[in-house]
């Protein structure tokens, strides 16, 4: 198959218009992530666009089969049209990858799909500290439960315990919120007993232990969005509070939807950084307790208002076009409010795999409709003795459930679908010139994927699913 010009790639990305399969082996995967109401405002633009190229005469442009659109930044479009679209992503922090999947591997070339495991790189902790100065503790399986009330009060300890005693009221845990400056910068910190507040966080974070552990021997464990922002690497020791206190980043972890807060320590650690925040008290409800009458209730009898706290919106994530549709399966999503989203883990179970692959060590959790493609690649620099400029412990990761640049304001990224993998990581940074070898570029560009170094603003690293294929091209 011919490749497509640029210019109708870079066309494509602005103008998601459905085309007919016409070939079955190929199929173009677009980036453009949209929820319904986007897309609509879109097509409509993209419809009137159409027409008045059509009235000048636009009509030699190539229709290639099956292709479909991509977002803004993400093709092998000329810079300079790129760089008027949508800013491409930022490396991911060191916690992808570093953390891999719990359990044994599969053998190779089989798969394996388990949505606990798969979730679980939402949350990384760091190994311990060296040396360890606290017992490993015990965090026995909870239900994570969903904050529907936040109080605000001077003792939070008392508040929370007659708050617990109170009809409907499922749960509270208090903690503190406070400003502390990290390498220079505010950061919002919650000083929380972590066996307590662990229940009133998304259930992957929960479940984490390795984060509650960090917590208690007196690490942080930062939001996604906050380790981006900070720069800092897990496991890192950065300088906080007026005294420069040593503070060691233990994890990177979702807090809460939306977030209490950029980082939760215990409260010893809040002490030693010299915190001095706001008591919160967070409280769930009874499955059937109505939020406005459970928060009238606890005014009346610890005399603080309860604000009441919007549950979280459910949105739809789906690849635009037709084509894309039809071969890739939408998702409905909770955004985290720090960069992550947790996905139906239904899908997850249907869609994302975890298989060994020739070269990187262990395996890789990426879609199922991808992995196959990624083994070809991979396969074939190693039978061609390119293996070697691939270092297999600087790989970043495949499906990470996030957004570009884990910044909640940004698209979704497509690491979240599963559809793009970081490879040597550290020496192909964001806007840096990539240092990737050309032959490793040309085998992945023949197995149907788009190289980030090609980008107006370079991503070395990054290969992501440009098209379906059965075989390699060219």
């Amino acid at each position: 198959m011919t490749r497509a010009p640029r210019q109708w790639q870079h066309w494509q990305q602005t103008a998601a218009v459905p085309e007919p399969i016409t070939q079955r082996r190929v199929l173009r995967v677009p980036r453009q992530l949209r929820t319904w109401r986007a897309t609509l405002l879109a097509t409509l633009v993209v419809l009137l666009v159409g027409t008045l190229l059509l009235d000048l005469g636009a009509t030699d442009v190539p229709r290639p089969a099956a292709a479909q659109g991509a977002p803004p930044g993400r093709s092998e479009a000329p810079a300079e049209a790129v760089a008027r679209a949508t800013p491409t992503e930022a490396a991911p922090p060191p916690l992808t990858g570093t953390t891999p999947p719990a359990g044994a591997p599969p053998a190779r070339g089989t798969d394996r799909t388990d949505a606990a495991t798969a979730m679980a790189q939402r949350s990384a902790p760091a190994s311990p500290g060296s040396p360890a100065t606290v017992s490993p503790a015990s965090f026995s399986r909870v239900t994570a439960l969903q904050p529907r009330l936040r109080l605000r009060a001077v003792d939070p300890q008392e508040v929370a315990e007659q708050v617990r005693r109170i009809d409907g009221v499922r749960f509270a845990t208090a903690l503190r919120v406070g400003k502390v400056a990290v390498k220079g910068r505010k950061v919002s910190v919650a000083a929380v007993e972590p066996r307590r507040f662990r229940k009133v966080t998304p259930q992957v974070t929960a479940d984490a232990v390795g984060v509650w552990q960090r917590i208690v021997e007196g690490d942080a464990a930062l939001t996604h969005d906050t380790g981006t922002r900070l720069r800092t690497e897990l496991g890192a020791t950065v300088r906080a509070g007026k005294r420069d206190t040593p503070l060691r980043v233990g994890a990177y972890a979702s807090n809460g939807v939306p977030p209490v807060a950029d980082a939760l320590v215990s409260i010893g650690t809040a002490d030693r950084l010299g915190l001095r925040g706001k008591g919160h008290v967070l409280v769930a409800l009874g499955q059937d307790t109505d939020a406005g009458e459970a928060a009238d209730r606890i005014e009346s009898v610890v005399g603080l208002p309860a604000e009441i706290l919007d549950e979280p919106d459910t949105q739809r994530a789906f690849l635009v076009g037709e084509d894309a549709r039809q071969r890739f399966e939408p998702y409905t999503y909770v955004d985290m409010g720090d960069g992550m989203i947790q996905i139906d883990s239904d899908w997850v179970g249907r869609n994302i795999v975890s298989r060994e692959v020739p070269i990187l060590t262990g395996a890789v959790t990426c879609h199922r409709l991808m992995v196959d493609q990624l083994a070809g690649a991979l396969g074939e620099i190693e039978d061609n003795g390119l293996a070697n400029l691939i270092d297999t412990s600087d790989y970043g990761g495949c499906w990470v459930p996030r957004h570009i640049d884990f910044n909640p304001a940004r698209p979704l990224s497509m690491h979240s679908w599963g559809l793009a993998v970081d490879l040597n990581v550290s020496t192909n940074g964001l806007g840096q010139t990539p240092t990737m070898d050309a032959r490793i570029v040309e085998i992945f560009d023949r197995w149907g994927f788009a190289w980030g170094g090609r980008w107006s603003r370079p991503d070395g690293m990054h290969f992501e699913l440009g098209a379906l294929l059965d075989s390699p091209q060219g």
